[in-house]
């Protein structure tokens, strides 16, 4: 296990430093230069070269490979060698050894507590894991990109998958087995994002007083402790519920107020679920943090909605795509906000986009011209980076395309001032980095198929303001307070207005929005009586019977939850009342920015605006699940939450840990009682965190034989064995017993990289968006072993080109086996115990 963490830590590492000339041509607006985020960088451009070159056939999925593409990695640093020396790049580091230094410990450390926490529970069963175990394997054995379909035999992966590109690169290249490269790979994830919510908040508090460097390094903490630490405060809940608090009744017998009842979140009920000190006794009472948010159709029925934060999803350590793609939103944050502080101005605009044709004929001044005011090279990389975000999650994709796109257009306000031109100019530069990050990685894009179907109304399910305070509390109380004293320092009561009047009115637009459809079908019904069954499907889908009942109900829910809208209002309103500029357009001459930034956007510092601007972000995220959500096979609001409120939670955390540390910097009694209140809010926020980690430990030393571990293989003893030996052998269509997702079917396939004829059907069906790629696959599995027909048993196997049969404890207890024709037919290739795997005549795939 120690060696290899630190080949893996030894490794990453110096990539880091291979690619950060590179990163220090890429990020000149960065007090760093992009040190903090050189890791990342480095990764992302390894696996790209690797990946899209072995797509068109180009390079091999081996050692080579990958050696390859490492090569033109360092192409890329010498054409950014041209620009800066390495002497001065030398210079630049021996200059700053205590932020080095600072960097190196703090990646250290986050990798090796989240180690620790991997080797006390290191198996990978349950939740996705052995999906994301199947991936990893089944890339491993993949000759080249794009990589097959680990339960889904003759198609390749369709889903997120070049976080697993990245992660199985690492593990071939330092020859660890997959099990064991899972855990690295969740503990190297939770490094790089310690890393880039540092480097963040570094670089903004940098903008914010250029000098006091040591302190600086310190204050950066808070980024790591808000993002990855803090968690919602369900866990203090539970302490508090725990010892007894809030009682139903009084022992006597009086009534008190329902505390509990109250705030309904899902199973916080029942004494006998906590132990004698108050902690949790059940092993999986953590579960509840990440279902605080309570939805209901209209009998009551509960509708599943899920609400991660990062120290839950590492605990949990499911290594999926959201989770994966967490340092690299780093990254495209780092991005955004070199472009927003670096005032050098490029060598040749990237391009110049006019919107009125007078122009092709006449000059424009200065601040009536549309373009956009960076290098080629800039724009391409920024491409390809945001991009991979696609490739990464694609729901966050869009968003960090806007914040990009946002961060350069408030940079042009700084400069010239704001006018309409200045939101095409937002519309256009979001077009085209889509556009281009799209080409970057079109291979991905022509196979991948979504479940994604539009966009549905939310029409009874507002979050409670109850639960929208449990889960972002101890983000949005220093928020709020940052946010007002930057507007009290700026003192502008029409931005106010203007800020009002324009998330009132968005608000407006998202609630007419969520109406409209109920009354087109109601439309649609009184005009069509063959649209019956169509207005009967809509009104199923919320458990009513009738649309008044419906319209009646979504009312009455919103009044119940405003409290909770109200407070996406607010905040809203207060960044954007920050950002509105002071000065409708400002006509100065150019060569004067300062004077211009003075009277657009007075009395603040350019790190607050950026701050300011991941906020409204923010609550931007929040405040569209309450209205619409993406319609998927789910049938409700549960995924737009789950992946909307998680970006919201990276983007308020940097601005939690920045407002922070700026409301703290002056020594005085305001922010010495703002230091104290934000002591029992940290407390507050860590105390989740600290019972899990209790609750992991306990578990550890309850273990008959407690060993430190990292191998997260999960099978019998015969089934490793078997795993073991078709990893060595020729691919081939692999077929084992077919069942429900989330159990311990497909278990060969995952961890072998075999392509299953099937696998869990429910996740192929997710990730295509239908089960029609699938066929009929289940049904001829279930006949494959149960039929005594050898005929009708060689026609299946034909007609899948099947090579490999696995018979074992579980099939026997899925089906009725008549095994007697595989033994008669067949050869049994592996036989140990009670399982047996045996190949047919079908050739190499």
């Amino acid at each position: 296990m120690f060696w290899s963490a630190l080949w893996w830590y030894l490794l990453v590492a110096a990539l880091g430093l291979l690619v950060f000339p590179l990163a220090y041509r890429l990020f000149p607006g960065l007090n760093d230069r992009g040190y903090a985020f050189s890791r990342t960088l480095g990764l992302l451009l390894w696996g790209y070269l690797f990946w899209l070159l072995s797509s068109f056939g180009l390079l091999a999925n081996n050692l080579g490979g990958y050696l390859l593409a490492l090569l033109l990695l360092v192409g890329l640093v010498f054409w950014a060698l041209k620009k800066h020396p390495l002497e001065e790049i030398i210079a630049w580091l021996g200059e700053r050894k205590g932020y080095l230094l600072a960097v190196e410990l703090l990646f250290i450390t986050a990798f090796v507590f989240l180690i620790l926490m991997r080797a006390m529970q290191p198996e990978l069963v349950g939740t996705e894991k052995p999906m994301e175990l199947a991936f990893i394997n089944a890339i491993m054995r993949s000759p080249s990109m794009p990589p097959h379909d680990p339960w889904l035999a003759d198609y390749s992966i369709s889903y997120y998958y070049f976080g697993y590109v990245i992660v199985a690169m690492l593990a071939k290249i330092s020859a660890v087995p997959a099990g064991v490269a899972f855990n690295l790979g969740i503990s190297l994830v939770f490094a790089l994002s310690a890393l880039g919510s540092y480097g963040i908040v570094y670089n903004l508090l940098a903008a914010f007083q250029p000098g006091r460097r040591v302190a600086r390094a310190f204050q950066a903490l808070r980024g790591p402790v808000f993002v990855l630490l803090v968690s919602n405060l369900e866990g203090f809940l539970e302490f508090l519920h725990g010892r007894g608090l809030f009682p139903a009744e009084v022992p006597g017998g009086g009534p008190l107020v329902d505390f509990w009842g109250w705030l309904n979140i899902k199973n916080l009920a029942g004494a006998s679920l906590y132990g004698e000190k108050g902690l949790p006794g059940e092993h999986w009472w953590w579960w509840r943090a990440s279902r605080v948010i309570y939805d209901m159709n209209i009998d009551g029925n509960h509708m599943e909605v899920i609400d991660e934060f990062p120290f839950f999803s590492y605990f949990l350590a499911d290594l999926h795509p959201h989770v994966l793609a967490m340092p690299f939103i780093f990254l495209a944050l780092a991005l955004a906000l070199n472009i927003f502080l670096n005032r050098e101005e490029a060598e040749h605009p990237f391009w110049v986009w006019t919107f009125n044709f007078r122009s092709l004929f006449e000059d424009q001044p200065a601040w009536q011209r549309t373009y956009f005011q960076f290098s080629s090279s800039t724009f391409l990389f920024s491409a390809m980076i945001l991009g991979g975000l696609a490739f990464l999650n694609i729901w966050d994709w869009p968003w960090y395309v806007g914040i990009f796109s946002a961060a350069y257009i408030l940079r042009r306000v700084q400069q010239i001032g704001w006018d309409m031109g200045r939101f095409w100019e937002f519309i256009g530069l979001g077009l085209l980095l889509g556009i281009a990050g799209g080409a970057a990685y079109l291979p991905y894009f022509i196979g991948f198929a979504s479940q994604a179907g539009g966009i549905l109304p939310n029409v009874i399910n507002p979050t409670r303001g109850a639960h929208l305070w449990v889960m972002f509390g101890v983000l949005l109380l220093p928020i709020l307070i940052f946010l007002i004293s930057l507007l009290w320092r700026k003192r502008d009561g029409r931005s106010l207005l203007s800020g009002f009047s324009w998330t009132l009115g968005g608000t407006l637009v998202l609630f007419i929005g969520s109406i409209v459809p109920v009354a087109v079908v109601d439309w649609i019904t009184k005009s069509d009586p063959s649209g019956q069954a169509r207005r009967d499907s809509f009104l199923g889908k919320f458990g009513a019977i009738s649309i008044s009942e419906l319209l009646r109900e979504s009312f009455t829910r919103r009044g119940e939850a405003f409290f909770g809208l109200l407070t996406l209002v607010i905040l809203i309103t207060l960044a954007a009342a920050i950002l509105w500029p002071k000065t409708q357009i400002a006509k100065v001459n150019l060569a004067q920015p300062d004077k211009l930034q003075d009277e657009t956007l007075p009395g603040l510092k350019n790190s607050h605006l950026f701050v300011v601007m991941l906020v409204f972000f923010g609550g931007m995220l929040v405040i569209i699940p309450e209205f619409i959500y993406l319609r998927d096979l789910f049938g409700n609001r549960m995924n737009t939450i789950f992946k909307f409120y998680y970006q919201a939670w990276l983007l308020w955390g940097i601005a939690a840990a920045y407002g922070s540390a700026v409301l703290l910097n002056k020594i005085n009694f305001r922010s010495a009682l703002y230091g104290v209140f934000l002591a029992v809010l940290l407390t507050m926020g860590l105390t989740y965190p600290l019972m899990a980690v209790n609750t992991r430990i306990s578990g550890f030393q309850a273990r008959l034989d407690p060993q430190l571990n990292l191998d997260g293989t999960s099978l019998s003893y015969e089934e490793k064995q078997a795993a073991v030996w078709l990893e060595q052998a020729p691919l081939g269509t692999l077929v084992e017993a077919v069942g429900g997702s989330y159990s311990s079917y497909a278990r060969i396939s995952a961890n072998s990289g075999q392509p299953a004829l099937l696998g869990w059907p429910w996740h192929e069906t997710q990730w295509r968006g239908s089960g029609e790629a699938a066929g009929t696959r289940e049904q001829d599995i279930s006949r494959l072993y149960t039929t005594p027909s050898w005929p009708e048993t060689e026609q299946i196997i034909q007609q899948y080109r099947i090579r490999y049969i696995v018979v074992g404890n579980l099939e026997h207890t899925t089906y009725s086996v008549r095994e007697e024709k595989f033994e008669r037919y067949l050869t049994p290739v592996f036989q140990f115990e009670t399982i047996t795997i045996y190949q047919t005549s079908i050739s190499d795939q």
